[in-house]
């Protein structure tokens, strides 16, 4: 679980790197280096933890990873264990389960102390991965393409309004030569298997499909942030949902068949701050109106008191591997 932690965090970065340079509320990035605080955490024992200064707006350079800082990280008010693993990275070592509570403080000298809380989530269980063929319409595009369509389906809990993220991966195998595929040989030697982000194209999906035809032509785009699509349970709140996940249609010949790589779904169940920061990054990499300044959309610098950034709580659901087997 902590490369996933780690993984994350990476990606939430990159993110951090980005939005120190956009226009949010300037008060909060303007004149003064404050703190960028990431923290995911999950059910588990450790946690992942960065911290990096921020770049006021009005100067150049880069963002810088803050060593020698103090953190304090508590589970229902208990203070954990927090290592330093150098260049800006720490991890908390403490035993977490559904529903504990989170507080993080942060201090480093010459910044303002920051300090985020945040709640451990229960994941949603993702059913099996159900492959089939399909040609769909694209309004981005204007006409229709083939795509494999990935079917996968949750049940939301009733009681709660709860926020989603949904990735689709491939493995990857890699062989003893340090090269890799997404097609294992039988007569070569796998030594390790990783996964890839896919892109998912979502007009099947009326949850994730976000856009019409329109919406394209005042420069907005249906892209999510690092191919990570996020949603909310206000369509379905208490029901079964199934999502229709189109992707490219890749393959290859094993034998006598034309197959898929093996894919499997990955199903986040989100903290809202979680949710909320996600979303308005997203928003402004797709829109070209606000990345010209001209659009009403708000970035977020998170729930990070008097800093930037994020502790927001998740919980993942795997499905099984599937391969489809295009014909024979």
């Amino acid at each position: 679980m902590k490369q996933i932690h780690t993984i994350l965090i990476i990606v939430f970065s990159v993110l951090a790197l980005t939005s120190c340079h956009d226009d949010f509320d300037i008060k909060t990035v303007k004149a003064e280096p404050r703190l960028i605080l990431y923290c995911l955490p999950t059910a588990g024992d450790t946690t992942a933890i960065q911290l990096m200064r921020s770049l006021p707006v009005n100067q150049k350079g880069r963002v810088v990873p803050i060593d020698g800082a103090r953190i304090s990280y508590t589970v229902n008010g208990q203070p954990a264990t927090v290592i330093a693993e150098g260049n800006g990275h720490y991890k908390a070592v403490a035993r977490q389960a559904v529903g504990d509570r989170i507080s993080i403080e942060a201090e480093a000298d010459g910044l303002p102390a920051v300090s985020a809380q945040t709640t451990i989530l229960e994941p949603v269980p993702v059913s099996d991965v159900v492959t089939k063929e399909v040609t769909v319409y694209s309004d981005y595009w204007e006409e229709s393409d083939n795509y494999l369509q990935l079917t996968a389906s949750f049940t939301d809990p009733a009681d709660t309004k709860d926020y989603y993220a949904v990735q689709v991966k491939s493995l990857l195998f890699w062989r003893n030569d340090d090269s890799y595929g997404d097609m294992p040989d039988p007569d070569e030697v796998i030594v390790d298997t990783t996964a890839a982000v896919c892109t998912v194209y979502t007009e099947s999906d009326p949850v994730l499909k976000k856009l019409n035809s329109i919406d394209y032509d005042f420069g907005y785009d249906n892209n999510a942030y690092e191919n990570f699509y996020v949603f909310t349970d206000d369509d379905f709140n208490g029901k079964t949902y199934t999502l229709h996940l189109n992707l490219d249609r890749n393959m290859a010949r094993v034998g006598l068949h034309y197959v898929s790589p093996y894919y499997y779904v990955e199903l986040y169940h989100i903290t809202p701050e979680f949710y909320h920061f996600v979303s308005t990054i997203g928003s402004i990499e797709n829109s070209d109106l606000a990345k010209a300044g001209l659009s009403n959309i708000t970035p977020n610098v998170g729930n990070v008191r008097n800093g930037i950034g994020m502790a927001a709580g998740f919980a993942l659901a795997k499905s099984k591997t599937v391969q489809h087997v295009y014909y024979e």
